[in-house]
């Protein structure tokens, strides 16, 4: 950061950016990582395969409802606040996740731990922007988001790894140790913030309905086949969904303003680009876990190395995408990625019991690319009309749409996962059940991805 090097508070500006940039680590290096010891796990605690993809249900899940409302939760009560809580919560159930004797107790944990990941991404993008000089603000941000993209692929590898010499329960001892530190860390080098918020009201009702909806959803989805008798729960929460979009839509002061979406021309279709992406493309990382593991026979730290495959393509050329979207329309850039992703997903079915590995591999650098060449993009476009004094609010909503959309891909390969194997485990003599579930799965998320190249395509009408 060249131009602050004579700013007085130089040294301290780099100290709030390497706080925030190992505060922006640890969630997404546990996120990936934990799609890669997903089989020790379940291993250890005796759960089927249907339960494994509950641990990624349950982490999307808590995203989703804590992006709805982290928000508004650091304007009453600060921004600084609000990530010592996170960080301090994401350590605490770190520690009761690496003791857990069953899943019943895991599951529950994660998805506590899923509502303090998104409240720290949450604070931490916030603060990035509060705290950065306005001439360095980009180059700010770039350094702070590069550690999602580092822990996304180192995370496979190192908990792969430790889950090989210590076991799995090791992986979230050391994420506590490390979280505990960048508490205190945090807690003496961000200065501290005043409450820009304090005079708005927190929508309790909205708060529960949007909550208790998504919760209602996901259970009668994914947990049909555990418990019959709670399918129930499932028109139940779009009742209570729809009655939470209409409380949303006529509020003054709503959490979530949807109202931006008929303002802003051509913002519906790039949100909902961003959400069919992510719904076919994040339920990936259990189908890969699982396929390296249980059906090709790799050790957890083997099935680690391939799997940093995708995110690492991804780092590699998101700064390419991101200047390509400044030199051409940044609508055919991502559309371009999309079109990618959806080429890669279906190329997928073509995996068997005895595929090369290079065949995965290439699958996943792939994956990465095209991602790469859609989120960035993307943004820039979907974001590029929105006025600025609307942009906080734009941003929200895209970030709830993503975390959504990954859910929603968890949910579809809990529910296909359950319907073709029950409660039993992946294992290499029913490998053959498991492989036809994820195709008929991978073939719904590759033509659901390539809707989505079509409304990017449509957005393009709407970019100046």
């Amino acid at each position: 950061m060249p131009d602050a090097e004579n700013s007085p508070s130089s040294l301290h500006l780099k100290a709030v950016v390497a706080a925030l940039w190992t505060g922006n680590l640890f969630a997404p290096f546990l996120l990936s990582g934990v799609a890669a010891i997903l089989p020790s796990i379940g291993e250890s605690l005796g759960a089927p395969a249907v339960m494994l993809s509950l641990v990624m249900v349950c982490y999307n899940l808590g995203q989703s409802i804590s992006h709805m409302l982290s928000g508004r939760i650091a304007d009453i009560f600060g921004v600084k606040r609000t990530l010592l809580a996170g960080v301090g919560c994401f350590c605490l159930f770190s520690v009761f996740m690496g003791l857990a004797p069953a899943m019943e107790v895991f599951l529950p944990l994660r998805f506590a731990q899923g509502v303090a990941a998104a409240t720290i991404s949450c604070a931490v993008t916030t603060l990035s922007v509060t705290l950065a000089p306005a001439n360095i603000r980009g180059q700010v941000i770039s350094i702070v988001v590069s550690a999602v993209y580092l822990g996304l692929a180192i995370g496979p590898l190192a908990c792969g790894g430790l889950t090989e010499l210590w076991g799995w329960r090791t992986v979230f001892f050391l994420i506590a140790t490390f979280s505990l530190a960048e508490l205190a860390l945090l807690h003496h080098v961000i200065p501290g913030q005043k409450r820009e918020g304090s005079a708005r009201s927190f929508d309790v009702v909205s708060a529960l309905l949007g909550a208790l909806g998504l919760c209602c959803v996901t259970m009668g989805a994914t947990c049909t086949f555990l418990h019959p008798a709670v399918v129930g729960m499932l028109p139940l929460g779009i009742i209570i969904l729809i009655a939470f979009i209409r409380r949303e839509w006529i509020s003054s002061d709503p959490m979530l303003d949807l109202k931006i979406l008929a303002k802003v021309p051509g913002l519906p279709d790039g949100m909902a680009a961003t959400f069919i992406n992510y719904g076919s493309f994040q339920g990936l990382s259990l189908f890969f876990s699982l396929y390296l593991q249980q059906v090709l026979g790799m050790n957890a730290f083997h099935a680690g190395m391939i799997l940093m495959m995708q995110s690492l393509f991804q780092t590699v050329f998101s700064p390419l995408a991101g200047r390509m979207a400044d030199r051409y329309h940044p609508c055919i850039v991502s559309t371009s990625g999309m079109l990618v992703c959806g080429l890669s997903i279906l190329s997928l079915t073509l995996l068997g019991e005895s595929s090369p590995v290079w065949q995965v591999v290439v699958s996943q650098a792939a994956l990465g690319t095209g991602a790469a060449f859609f989120v960035a993009p993307n943004m820039t476009a979907t974001l590029g009309n929105v006025p600025r004094e609307q942009l906080s609010v734009a941003s929200g909503l895209l970030g709830c749409l993503r975390t959504m959309g990954g859910l929603m891909s968890h949910i579809v390969m809990a529910c296909m996962i359950g319907f073709f194997m029950g409660d039993t485990a992946v294992t290499h003599e029913n490998s053959g059940i498991f492989l036809h579930a994820m195709h008929y799965t991978l073939i719904l998320f590759g033509l659901f991805n390539l809707v989505g190249v079509g409304l990017s395509l449509r957005a393009l009408r709407h970019h100046r």
